[in-house]
Order: structure tokens, then sequence, then C-alpha cells
């Protein structure tokens, strides 16, 4: 067998391993999705993950901070990560600086923020096929890993192009597709069509991967029933729920494969706070964990002078006897993971 033979055997064995029709992902989320809260959701049964948006040119140009963006915790799962860029040359060489610790590539098509969109990045290759069409090529041919794709159903309702898009990354010899089913007009709001990827799965061949709008149990169902089986991916709903691949997995009878996980709520903030302090350092972990107190505390009664409180916290033991509080104020309103 010669090298390149060997070289698309291992990759299609690698795709074969993430991509099979009942798998979960965590999306890539910026500001959340960093790896102490990924290993939280692998240990929840995460099957894989996708970093945080990384830029190809910042990663080219051997920027620090974007290359400590690559970085995982010991005991994740499979890991993609994510670029995002317009010049395939770039995004070529992020691609092969990336994949030493990568699962597979994913390249972003679907981001819809005004900064992005602006450099040519993200949802703006919805408006060039073409140039969509030569990044694919080219950083195919530059890695081995596996090389993914994330789109929208196009820029706006009248520019709608999603089944040609997923047309050109297959041909470009892509191995799955994510299709995140709104126009880039829409943003995050509005609903996504899940209609649009049972179309797309119709009109390709490779993987697509279904996101938008998972929040719970019943919502996975639903988008299974109006795209068919297959991968979903959960985003937004995995904040302050981490939990929620293994709720998915239980109802679907799969529960086995998930680590028992901290018995309350409490308990799994204190895991998750001493993840981040590992990973990045009491000072910053502490105003890191402020955007995820407010997700994990959404809807818990009586407590909004103490989450004000945990916001200002300036130690490990303030938010200790913080949570304590909590704890004895709540009873039994107290959310627990699932």
């Amino acid at each position: 067998m010669d090298k390149g033979a060997s070289v698309n055997a291992s990759a299609e064995s690698t795709q074969h391993a993430l991509f099979r029709e009942s798998s979960l992902c965590l999306a890539p989320l910026a500001g959340y999705t960093d790896a102490p809260f990924r290993l939280l959701c692998f240990r929840f049964g995460a099957d894989f993950a996708v970093t945080e948006m990384v830029s190809a040119d910042g990663l080219a140009r051997g920027g620090g901070r974007t290359r400590r963006m690559l970085r995982r915790m010991e005991g994740e799962g499979p890991l993609g990560v994510q670029l995002f860029g317009s010049d395939p040359s770039t995004l070529a060489d992020a691609a092969a600086i990336a994949e030493g610790g990568a699962s597979f590539i994913d390249l972003n098509f679907g981001c819809p923020v005004k900064k992005v969109v602006r450099k040519n990045g993200g949802a703006a290759l919805m408006r060039d096929l073409d140039l969509m069409g030569r990044i694919c090529s080219a950083v195919a041919g530059a890695v081995r890993v596996p090389v993914t794709g994330k789109i929208r159903s196009g820029w706006s309702e009248r520019e709608e192009n999603y089944i040609e898009a997923g047309r050109v990354m297959e041909a470009a010899g892509l191995s799955a597709v994510t299709l995140h089913p709104r126009y880039r007009s829409q943003g995050f709001g509005g609903e996504a069509d899940w209609r649009h990827i049972a179309r797309l799965r119709e009109a390709i061949s490779i993987p697509v991967i279904a996101n938008g709008d998972v929040r719970s149990v019943e919502d996975y169902l639903r988008i299974v029933e109006a795209a068919g089986p297959g991968i979903v991916m959960v985003g937004r709903g995995a904040l302050g729920r981490p939990w929620i691949f293994r709720e998915i997995k239980q109802r679907l009878g799969k529960g086995g494969g998930a680590r028992a996980g901290p018995a309350g709520l409490s308990e799994l903030i204190r895991e998750h706070l001493a993840l981040e302090i590992e990973w990045k350092g009491e000072r910053t972990a502490l105003l890191e964990m402020r955007k995820h107190y407010r997700w994990y505390l959404k809807g818990v009664c009586g407590i909004k002078g103490i989450r004000a409180e945990l916001s200002r916290a300036e130690s490990r033991e303030e938010v200790a006897g913080l949570l304590d509080t909590m704890e004895k104020e709540c009873g039994e309103t107290w959310k627990r993971p699932g």
C-alpha cells in the first residue's frame, strides 16, 4: 500500500469512528467551550467536541494566545479544531499546525458575527462558493485527519444555497458537513428550520451533522424526527446543562457510556471551577466562571443576591461559601444534573 492510500485509509477509519449516526457532539461556542467545559461535557457523554473558533491568520503567524486555544486537558475525547479565515493557503498552513492534536479539522463557513464577516470569513463565504471550494480542497490536501465544514442555510432567504455549498464541500473531499439551518441575516434569532438538514442529507452522501435549537431531550427527539437519523450537535443547550448529553443517551437507552457525574449542581459548579483554576490559574478562572454562573443558576429561585455576589467573588473559598449558602436556602428547589 502506498503512502497516499495509507493516509486515506487512516482518515476513513477515523471518519467512521467519529461520525456515527447516533453520535452527540459539543458545538464550538466562542468564550465557552474551552478545555475544562469540554471535559465536563465528555464526562457526561458527549462523543466528540469542537474547539472555539480559531483564527487561521493568528495560528499561521504563530500567535501565542491563538496556539493556546489548541491545548486540551487529559481525559478529553475526540476533538476537532475549528478554523476560520478566507485565504486557502493560510488556512492550509494553519490546519497543518493544528492537526497534531486534532481528531479532525473543522472549517467555519457559518459565523454571522460582523467582525468575522467583514474579513470575508465565516458566513461571508456562503456568497462565494468558488472560494469555499478552493479553501476546502487546500485544507483537505494539507492534512491527514478528516476535514469537515460548518455552514448556514445561506446568506439570506433570497440567497439560500446550502445544498450547493454541501455539494461543493463533498466534491472537495470533506468528510462531513454541519448545517445550522438559519440564514446569516437571522443571526441567532428566529427558529432553525430542521427540514433543511433532511434535504441536505438527501442531496449529498457524506454525513450531515444537525445543529440548531437543541436545548433539551425533547428538542433532540424533534430534530431527529424532522431531519432523520444522524449526528446531532448541541451548542447553547449545553451551557449550564452539560448533563444534557447524558439525558439524551438515557432516553435512548445508551446512558451507560456517560460518567456518573456530580450528584448536584453545587458539586458540578465546584468541579468546573476547580478545572478552570487548574487550567488558567485562580484569578483568570474566577473571571471566566462569571458567565457560566449565569447559565448554571438560570431559573433557580430566590438567589439573585447571591448570584451577584458569586460574580464578584475573589477567591475559591468565597465561592465555596456562597454555594454552601445557596444549598441551605434552596433546599429541594436546587436543580440537579440529570
